[in-house]
């Protein structure tokens, strides 16, 4: 079931409440100190004495103005005990009152023992009347904040908004270098935007602020920051807000965008935002994750690995019934129960583009993969209006047209179809009917995205977001599914994610390096969504005619996944035969136990640094994570030619002098590391990935 941000807020467990004048607003507790200017009703905050932001106002829409808290009239600290999903600790709530506007309530969470602190903005009229509101922003400073050292490694993240079209995240320099030899690379981060969640920090100490919305029911949120203008590194403009529309959120269409949806009630609250300083800005998303799933847990899911095969990787839209069928054969025969593959014993292999076959068919694939000990799996688009014909009837002959499902836009359709309505609601049960009498497992969700656009209006009661019907829709879908079926979003928001298994942390990627680069640029900065998913997808593993190094790097996305969903066309029989190099490449790669066993183990691996760039993608090509007995680290050449390397393992953490270094090896090609001079010393041919596992001493 849903867990939305109003039943959080009914969680909060007042013990004792306190009221004191503006001109004593400064309150402590734990790490954290906020101050509320008397004069310009600013707010500061600090942790561990240390400055994190100051001159922050909050600010918000009604009646199309834009108002802001500081000099709005009076102001109002108060102090209470609260305990919620989160945590236990003070909350800190400033009033702000002006005659007949809104009264703006700004709520913030402080813990004993915590990096971050948690606010929130609630808007209520004087009056007890019903209000609108489609922007809120707790955090907003136009100070020149400086929370890093002052140089130019100074980095500032952009986060995608979904997974579409080849976007990449970015790390970019928060200030324009003052020289060619700064050492600054990439476009400097002026009016920048990062959704939902954003890190800015210092790629040398790696400390670094990390700022988002931890609650996703309601509102497309996002982070907005201009740098400096030469070399002082400091932030000149942030603002934090809850109603973002824009291109990258696909609100836009022939050239206009579409607002985002104005929430109504008696109150109206901005998504629950992190601000949080670290010692680590790496930490500081990991935290968020699990923030997030502290508020909204993630689904439970009993797998800790992902095994398999899907259709599109290799035979896109040539999938065919005895095609599909060769491959589970092949599968059983050259990969089950071989080299620790699939050790849980659950291998899903799944059918893509499955047009070709009819019900029928589907359903007698499922039970020859069932006979095969093999799971099967499928593909679905449940947001997604391809006919374009208003008048044709939706699937299922439940009465409806597409004409009553399509989401509009000035009352023309847009391609999308409404989650809430009644008549896609009927379409939802009827695939779902087909696909759990069927006997799949494994569903992979594509363009999940048209689900979230925002709309002239939604036919659910009370839904007023693309969020709010994106939300809405995933819930009915997963429910009438069940938690026995496994899915997987493809082209999707980044948030909310409860109602999936797994992501693909990118757009699609194939076998060349390019691919496997553009990938790891996702992986780079979005490794901790483990957190949030139970996986992270790395998109269909394919060998094709690449070179052997590329076949090499692309199956070293699934250690530092858990995922291994391989993609060349195995069939050896049906319309679309696959050829035998693919094959042979798909068996040699997919059988090394060294690195199935890593696979297995689905450690929680993270990047190296996060101000260092390579490749055409702008990814990080250093990882590492650690195993009750071994260090794993992997490291990518993204076709730079061969090099050498001497990594001192300390900047990993890693006391070299603990390594075993008799037991230590690259996993690939089995051989014994080189750790002369207490570095570990290796090659890296052109385009190849490395992946040394580190034994502990005993």
């Amino acid at each position: 079931m849903m867990i939305t941000y109003r039943k959080l807020l009914l969680t909060l467990a007042v013990s004792f409440a306190s009221v004191m004048p503006a001109m004593a607003a400064q309150v402590s507790y734990g790490k954290w100190v906020l101050t509320l200017d008397e004069a310009t009703q600013m707010v500061a905050m600090t942790r561990d004495g240390k400055s994190v932001l100051h001159d922050v106002t909050a600010r918000f829409k009604f009646n199309s103005t834009v108002y802001q808290t500081a000099g709005y009239g009076t102001a109002q600290v108060s102090e209470q005990e609260f305990t919620n999903a989160v945590g236990s600790g003070k909350q800190v709530t400033i009033l702000y009152q002006n005659g007949n506007l809104p009264n703006v309530e700004q709520k913030f969470y402080l813990f004993a023992d915590r990096d971050y602190l948690l606010t929130d903005v609630t808007l209520s009229m004087p009056d007890g009347g019903s209000l609108g509101s489609n922007y809120i922003c707790p955090i907003y400073s136009e100070a020149n904040n400086l929370f890093l050292p002052q140089d130019v490694n100074n980095r500032f993240l952009t986060v995608p908004y979904d997974n579409d079209g080849f976007v990449t995240y970015g790390s970019y320099p928060l200030s324009r270098p003052s020289s060619t030899t700064s050492g600054a690379s990439g476009r400097f981060a002026r009016d920048s935007i990062s959704f939902e969640v954003t890190a800015i920090f210092n790629g040398v100490t790696q400390e670094g602020m990390v700022l988002g919305s931890v609650t996703h029911d309601m509102w497309k949120s996002a982070v907005r920051l201009t740098g400096s203008p030469l070399s002082q590194g400091h932030v000149s403009k942030l603002e934090c807000f809850s109603g973002v529309t824009h291109a990258a959120t696909r609100d836009e269409r022939n050239g206009v965008l579409q607002p985002h949806g104005t929430v109504r009630g008696t109150t109206v609250s901005s998504a629950l935002m992190l601000v949080g300083l670290f010692d680590d800005w790496r930490t500081g998303l990991e935290t968020f994750g699990e923030v997030n799933a502290a508020i909204t847990p993630k689904h439970p899911c009993a797998l800790n690995s992902i095994w398999g095969w899907n259709s599109w990787g290799g035979m896109e839209k040539n999938c065919n019934y005895e095609g599909a069928l060769s491959v589970s054969d092949f599968i059983k025969e050259k990969l089950q129960d071989k080299a620790n593959f699939a050790p849980d014993g659950v291998i899903y292999v799944g059918l893509d583009a499955w047009d070709n076959m009819n019900w029928d068919q589907r359903k007698k694939f499922v039970e020859y993969c069932h006979a095969n000990g093999q799971e099967a799996g499928c593909y679905w688009t449940p947001w997604s209006d391809w006919v374009g014909s208003e008048s044709t009837a939706l699937e299922g002959n439940n009465g409806y047209t597409y004409g009553d499902a399509v989401l509009r836009i000035n009352g023309r359709p847009i391609g999308a179809l409404d989650p809430t309505s009644p008549a896609t609601k009927s379409r939802v049960n009827w695939f779902c009917e087909k696909f759990l009498q069927s006997g799949f497992k494994y569903l992979k969700l594509d363009f999940v995205t048209t689900g979230s656009r925002e709309a002239d209006s939604y036919q659910g009661e009370g839904i007023y977001t693309g969020t709010q019907a994106y939300n809405y829709g995933m819930n009915y879908l997963r429910e009438r599914l069940g938690d026995s079926v496994v899915i997987d979003l493809s082209i999707s928001p980044l948030f909310p994610y409860e109602f999936a298994d797994a992501r693909r942390i990118s757009c699609d990627a194939w076998g060349e390096m390019w691919h496997t680069s553009y990938m790891m640029n996702s992986f780079s900065f979005g490794w901790w969504l483990d957190r949030v998913y139970n996986f992270n997808d790395p998109d269909h593993l394919v060998m094709g005619n690449r070179s052997e190094a590329e076949n090499i790097s692309r199956m070293t996305t699934a250690v530092l996944t858990g995922y291994n969903i391989l993609g060349d066309n195995l069939s050896t029989r049906g319309s679309s035969v696959g050829t035998t190099v693919s094959q042979n490449k798909a068996v040699k790669f997919s059988t090394v136990e060294r690195i199935n066993d890593l696979i297995a183990m689905h450690l929680k691996f993270r990047p190296a640094y996060g101000h260092r760039l390579f490749g055409a993608n702008s990814s990080i090509d250093l990882f590492y994570a650690e195993a009750d007995d071994s260090y794993v680290v992997v490291h990518f050449n993204y076709g730079a030619g061969n090099k050498t390397f001497n990594l001192d393992l300390s900047t990993l953490g890693i006391d070299a002098s603990t390594i075993d270094t008799g037991r230590s090896l690259e996993c690939w090609s089995g051989e014994a590391v080189d750790m002369t001079g207490g570095t570990l010393n290796y090659s890296s041919p052109n385009d190849l990935a490395r992946v040394f596992r580190l034994y502990k001493k005993q």
